[in-house]
């Protein structure tokens, strides 16, 4: 096996050069340039490293250790373009989040002081200048928070709205406390979300849309197995009319897990996704979803799509006792709304266990009778199996299944190098991920079309272009580019698609 990537020792060298791999099938379905940076050797100061995007700037990276952090930007060649090391080490401040803007980056980080923790913004220019000026945006006392995060980030689709928010516990309630910002850094509206705490609430999932409206999903854990919640909260919150919508989705004889959620850009409008089960009927398993109204949080559909050994007979994965154990493996994974109201839900199979591997270790000697002594390795296997994607209608319908069969298996690496990179453009939804990175190297590219029909093609040999693919951490930086890293004997690359 090849040895874990660099996930805790990164930096870069000082310059980079370019080598194009391949020109692929000028068909726009396909990759038409596949272009790489020179491997980069690393050092201790980096720790890991984030893809942030791509703005006028170039396209941005964060580097991070535990008392260091840079920014660097590189152009469309990837070519370093400027790198700037920032001002945020050891306990006096640390980094929580970074927006891309057209031409500038926000930078926001936390403080501590002696009673309160302070969130605060710096605007770095198309220079990566670090301006003297910092913008206090909140604060929260010491005791609410002990020595946990405070401060949370998100933006919607467009950047136009800009959510800041914190997670507070009592003994009775499970609170969320918001402030939405336009891109100007403007306050436009604070509020917060409650749910009773019943048994151990948390956050699952938060979003905004381009109108300001937020959506909040909690969920109480029931602290049972793999389905661990038994009731989610969800809450939305309208801008127009400052009003909070609350519902509630609980059956005593139906459990949850992977809860995502996603936002239209078109209508004001958020969909919710899960999978379940009937605790009292191992054969009523499958997806649940939810299509919710930000403006008069009306349900507009609840339903559920459960699966059966017929849907599942399309899954060519490792074969299992029963068809509900291949079941419980599927997970949502991402959300892509349709424009008439429906919307794409993509899953993945999934799951990971240790398993221990006895030794015989030879212990004989002068003064020790017995000759074997039995010792125990532990393995942490890692499964991902095929990717699947359901269209739903409006109604709740399914309209279309199709399922693209992949397995990926590794041991004691938290399939680092497993599942998929999302790319979606013109209609056109792309899953890109290492076939076997182990053995023949092959990088593969399923493209899923309106129609649910599907292609598959290999895009490179990784294993001759000397490249072992990190799909997880790729990013989408615009309607026909992505960029993946790779990672392998302390270097790395980036390589850049372009359609």
């Amino acid at each position: 096996m090849k040895t874990k990537a660099i996930r805790h020792q990164l930096v870069l060298c000082v310059c980079f050069f370019i080598v194009t791999l391949t020109v692929c099938s000028a068909n726009s379905s396909f990759a038409q340039t596949i272009t790489k940076s020179f491997p980069d050797k690393v050092a201790s100061r980096f720790s890991d490293y984030e893809i942030i995007g791509k703005n006028d700037l170039g396209i941005v990276v964060h580097y991070f250790g535990n008392n260091e952090s840079e920014l660097v930007t590189y152009d469309d060649k990837l070519r370093i373009a400027n790198r700037r090391d920032l001002p945020f080490k050891g306990k006096a401040a640390t980094l929580e989040s970074f927006i891309l803007l057209q031409n500038k980056i926000l930078v926001f980080y936390t403080t501590n002081g002696e009673n309160y923790q302070y969130f605060k913004l710096k605007i770095l220019d198309e220079k990566l200048t670090i301006p003297n000026e910092t913008i206090l945006l909140d604060s929260i006392p010491q005791m609410s928070i002990g020595k946990g995060k405070a401060f949370y980030v998100k933006t919607s689709p467009d950047k136009s709205k800009i959510l800041t928010f914190s997670m507070l516990k009592t003994k009775a309630s499970y609170f969320v406390r918001f402030t939405i910002l336009s891109d100007s850094i403007r306050i436009l509206n604070r509020n917060l979300f409650s749910a009773p705490d019943l048994n151990n609430a948390s956050l699952k999932s938060i979003k905004i849309n381009n109108q300001g409206n937020v959506i909040a999903i909690i969920g109480n854990d029931n602290n049972d197995g793999d389905y661990n919640y038994d009731r989610y909260t969800t809450l939305t919150f309208n801008r127009s009319t400052n009003t909070i919508g609350e519902n509630v989705l609980q059956n005593p004889d139906y459990v949850f897990k992977n809860l995502i959620t996603e936002v239209s850009t078109q209508r004001d409008v958020a969909y919710i996704a899960a999978a379940y089960k009937n605790s009292k009927n191992k054969s009523d398993i499958g997806l649940f979803y939810q299509i919710i109204d930000f403006r008069t949080n009306t349900v507009l559909l609840s339903t559920k799509m459960p699966f059966s050994d017929e849907i599942l007979q399309k899954s060519q994965t490792n074969e299992f006792k029963t068809w509900q154990d291949k079941a419980s493996l599927v997970k949502p994974k991402r959300i892509i709304p349709r424009s008439d109201g429906g919307f794409l839900l993509i899953t993945e199979g999934e799951y990971k266990f240790t398993k221990a591997e006895r030794m015989a270790t030879n212990n004989f000697g002068y003064y020790n009778a017995v000759p074997y002594t039995p010792s125990v390795r532990y393995i942490d296997q890692n499964h991902y199996y095929d990717i699947g994607v359901f269209s739903i209608n409006t109604d709740g319908t399914l309209d279309w299944q199709t399922n693209m069969p992949k397995s990926q298996v590794s041991e004691n690496d938290d399939g680092y190098y497993s599942s998929f990179a999302f790319f979606e453009a013109n209609n056109v939804l792309k899953f890109l991920y290492n076939e076997d990175f182990y053995s023949n190297g092959n990088f593969v590219e399923y493209n899923v079309n309106p129609n649910g029909l599907t292609k598959r093609q290999s895009m490179m040999n990784s294993e001759k272009q000397n490249l072992v693919m990190v799909p997880l951490k790729a990013k989408q930086l615009d309607g026909h580019s992505i960029i993946i890293p790779s990672e392998q004997k302390r270097s790395i690359q980036f390589v850049l698609f372009q359609y």
